[in-house]
Order: structure tokens, then sequence, then C-alpha cells
């Protein structure tokens, strides 16, 4: 793959090693992606739930998890602490279900029972942005 070329499908030879790749200009490609996806992308913290989530007589249209953000050291500990007592092994915890719950209530301040009984959906979407958060690239 050291010596890739994009080939245009017009010049493709047959018989040779070389794929036809069609080329496209970036701004034609990004709009081919769905707005909301491509606000995502920029705010993926920012988790709207499919319904809204009725937690102890409040009304919940998403949560804000830009908390994460000023997590330190010492909350990461206590985490991974609360993470541990929970009994779940995994090699990789931050990218678990139970380490993204603890996280969210940590870096949103709601209770514990309120990421509980979420529905998995929802609990999913939370565990992808903790996992990008801790895994992503600056």
């Amino acid at each position: 793959m050291d010596n890739y070329v994009e080939t245009n499908r017009e010049d493709f030879i047959p018989g040779t090693e070389e794929i036809p790749v069609a080329q496209v200009s970036d701004e034609e490609a990004n709009s081919l992606v769905p707005a909301d996806v491509i606000e995502d992308e920029e705010n993926y913290l920012k988790i709207t739930f499919s319904k809204p989530y009725n937690f102890e007589g409040e009304i919940f249209k998403g949560v804000d998890l830009s908390g994460l953000e000023d997590i330190n050291g010492r909350r990461l500990t206590a985490i991974e602490k609360a993470y541990g007592k929970a009994g779940v092994v995994a090699s990789v915890p931050e990218t678990t279900s139970t380490y993204a719950k603890i996280a969210a209530s940590a870096a949103t301040g709601l209770p514990a029972e309120f990421f509980e009984d979420l529905p998995g959906k929802e609990v999913r979407k939370i565990k992808s942005a903790v996992t990008r958060f801790f895994y992503d690239e600056d």
C-alpha cells in the first residue's frame, strides 16, 4: 500500500492491480452526511434522548456530559473505585456501560439511579460519548 495511487474509473487499465476510485471533493462528501450527524460530531457530549425520560417526576430530554472535561485525577480515582465496587470485570473498563454510567453521574451531578433506569438505547449513547471522550486524541 506504500505506492497507493487514486485512479479515475475512466483511466482504469484492466489486468492491473490498481482499483479505480471515484474522485470527490470534501464539500461534496460532507453534503452526503445528514446535518444532525455533523452537529452531533461537534457536540458529542450533549446527549439527546429519543423520547423524554421521567426521573422522580422531572422530565429530561437529554444530558450534558461536558462536565467530563473538568474531571481531575482524584475524581477519576473515585470513578475507578466505584467501578471496582460494582463487581464488573473488563480489561478496558472505560468501554463498559457501567463505567460510562458512573462517569456520567460524576460529570452531571445526577444520582446513579438516574442512569441505572435509563433505557438501554440512551445508555449506549452515553457509553459511546464517554468512551470517545477518554480515547479521543486532541
